[in-house]
């Protein structure tokens, strides 16, 4: 009987003496999960098996033996394909929201007549019979008028660097090919700095005119060498073939060739298997975004998510956060002496 008694004794002075501490450690667990949290929304953007294949020229040049091979090959590679027949002002304006790692603009680009900036067409001709359509995008330099110099009289709606500069959302380390004429002439980068500063992170194309039948030939071999060669973007493009061309009008020999931007060393040696490889072993911050804020609310509700104990006069929290990846749960189990220790063990 006296040993019951001071068990009992001994128990509640126990409870009496840690019994405070309960709900300081449930506000640094309710803290640790707002510090994921935050930095899992403060993550890196992350490259994405999405990617889109912008037909502007589908209305005069249909090539879909092109949109077939690129698609079959981006889609062996984990990529999941959206095809626009069109490139209407609305297609480029949605382009930033929709997460695309890849993209394919198969769209003229035209170099303004005192050669100072390179503008993307759209499939939207403009007419002088419906001045007001647009007017604000062209008044503030969004938006101008382009004409095909190889048919003369019809005008198209063009989109220029600021337009891409002030869209909504983000080119989260996106490749894009601009496969149109002087879409990366030197001197002339104002376009490819657009994307990149929105968060693409290379942008390929030519210097000069370019034929179409050319451009479709160059596309496909540099995307098969990127992708089943694995070369680098520098190699990629090195291997792509120059053309030269003859200018109707004066005569002039004219060479034209791709190339990459912006022109540093790391962006030189970028493959897209390392962007791939690092996505798909990347938490999915996303869900991530949407679990811990509906847990830590069952942290303050529910008892049920965490339990405590005690062994030998301590007394010991757990709990227990979970996250998925793309291929398997990742558990993050939070077990806490509260006199001595806490100590994290990591399951799969």
């Amino acid at each position: 009987m006296p040993n019951k008694k001071k068990t009992r004794q001994e128990k509640t002075r126990f409870s009496s003496k840690h019994i405070i501490l309960i709900p300081i450690i449930i506000s640094l667990i309710t803290a640790l999960s707002f510090t994921i949290y935050f930095l899992f929304s403060q993550s890196e953007a992350k490259f994405s098996l999405n990617a889109a294949i912008i037909d502007q020229l589908k209305i005069e040049y249909q090539n879909q033996a092109f949109i077939d091979n690129v698609t079959s090959l981006l889609e062996k590679y984990g990529f999941q394909v959206t095809y626009y027949k069109t490139a209407r002002v609305d297609v480029y304006r949605e382009l930033a929201k929709k997460d695309y790692g890849i993209i394919i603009l198969r769209v003229h680009s035209a170099l303004r007549e005192d050669k100072s900036t390179v503008d993307l067409f759209t499939s939207e001709r403009y007419s002088p019979y419906d001045p007001d359509k647009y007017r604000w995008e062209r008044e503030n330099d969004y938006m101008v008028i382009g004409e095909l110099l190889y048919r003369p009289g019809q005008f198209y709606y063009a989109v220029t660097h600021k337009f891409i500069q002030n869209l909504e959302g983000r080119f989260s380390k996106s490749i894009i090919v601009a496969m149109g004429c002087w879409s990366l002439k030197e001197g002339c980068e104002q376009l490819a700095k657009a994307f990149v500063d929105k968060g693409a992170i290379a942008y390929i194309g030519w210097t000069n005119i370019v034929l179409i039948n050319h451009t479709d030939t160059e596309t496909m071999k540099l995307l098969t060498m990127l992708l089943d060669q694995n070369y680098s973007v520098s190699k990629a493009v090195s291997k792509t073939q120059n053309y030269s061309y003859i200018d109707a009008k004066t005569g002039e020999k004219i060479e034209t060739k791709m190339r990459f931007y912006p022109a540093r060393e790391d962006i030189a040696n970028l493959k897209i298997s390392d962007l791939i490889a690092e996505t798909k072993t990347t938490l999915n911050s996303n869900f991530l975004l949407n679990y811990l804020p509906y847990d830590i609310l069952l942290l303050a509700t529910f008892p049920s998510k965490y339990h405590f104990w005690n062994h030998k006069n301590d007394i010991f929290l757990k709990y227990s956060i979970c996250c998925t990846s793309n291929s398997y749960i990742k558990c993050c189990s939070i077990k806490i002496n509260l006199s001595s220790y806490i100590e994290l063990n990591y399951r799969r």
